[in-house]
């Protein structure tokens, strides 16, 4: 699974709030990776002295040379 990490910014663009989510752990697949993100960003959409939220989504790649 990627990594994503979630951030609220106050209205100078600054970080003031942010999530990472690392795993996301079902037996079966119940919800959607991209639905556990907009439901945080959701959240943090809401929160005190956020006035914009940006997702990023991280991966590992590995290549054999």
């Amino acid at each position: 699974m990627a990594q994503y990490v979630v951030t609220g910014r106050n209205s100078n663009g600054e970080g003031i709030v942010s999530i990472q989510i690392g795993a996301i752990n079902q037996d079966s697949q119940v919800v959607a990776d991209l639905d556990v993100v907009a439901a945080v960003r959701n959240l943090l959409a809401g929160a005190p002295g956020v006035v914009g939220v940006q997702a990023q989504k991280f991966e590992q790649v590995i290549t054999n040379v």
